[in-house]
């Protein structure tokens, strides 16, 4: 299997035993998470002027300069061979979409996926920020990523930081694991490695 660190959230619920309630606050389904780290993401949006820089307080005098196109937001996703993983993600582009009308947002897959990340920027034209659905500093950001900026020289292309560590992972995790019955007594963890640290 090749080295990946896609986040992949699934709706379908995990055999095992019932479920433990989980603590107030927490996330009980797959669509609140989405909601609220598409909330977030929209939130850390608005602060980005145009170009993609954060936006700076301008003085009440000044008359606003002429908008200029908002660079288009590529959702990069690792790709797999699971369709429910591709209906994921899919959803959650749709989602930011219904969040931000005025974005331009597109999706692209590093591998096993169509859109082709590869493809998904052959097609563009302006500015790009790829945001990775990734959760670590691993190869594919690393190496990968701006592989495929390098090959798009008609593009200028920044690429962002990946989703994790962030908490809204952590509390997605605490959810799943209190759908497959979790208690405290033991706790196992597994993720899918890298060749380099980071």
């Amino acid at each position: 299997m090749s080295r990946c660190e896609a986040l992949v959230m699934t709706a379908s619920p995990r055999p095992g035993p019932p479920s433990h309630p989980a603590p107030a606050g927490s996330l009980d389904s797959t669509a609140q998470l989405m909601t609220r780290i598409t909330a977030q993401l929209s939130s850390q949006l608005g602060h980005l002027a145009p170009g993609g820089l954060r936006r700076r307080p301008r003085p009440r005098s000044l008359s606003r300069p002429a908008a200029r196109r908002p660079p288009t937001l590529v959702a990069v996703a690792h790709g797999s061979r699971d369709p429910e993983a591709l209906r994921t993600v899919t959803a959650l582009v749709d989602r930011v979409r219904a969040l931000r009308p005025d974005l331009p947002v597109r999706l692209g897959h590093v591998e096993l996926n169509h859109p082709l990340l590869a493809d998904t920027l052959a097609a563009l034209h302006g500015e790009a920020v790829l945001v990775p659905l990734l959760l670590g500093r691993g190869y594919h950001i690393k190496r990968d990523l701006p592989d495929a900026a390098a090959a798009a020289p008609h593009l200028s292309v920044r690429v962002a930081a990946p989703l994790g560590p962030h908490p809204l992972l952590a509390e997605a995790l605490h959810a799943r694991l209190a759908e497959a019955g979790w208690t405290p007594a033991w706790t196992p963890g597994a993720g899918a490695g890298a060749a380099r640290p980071g």
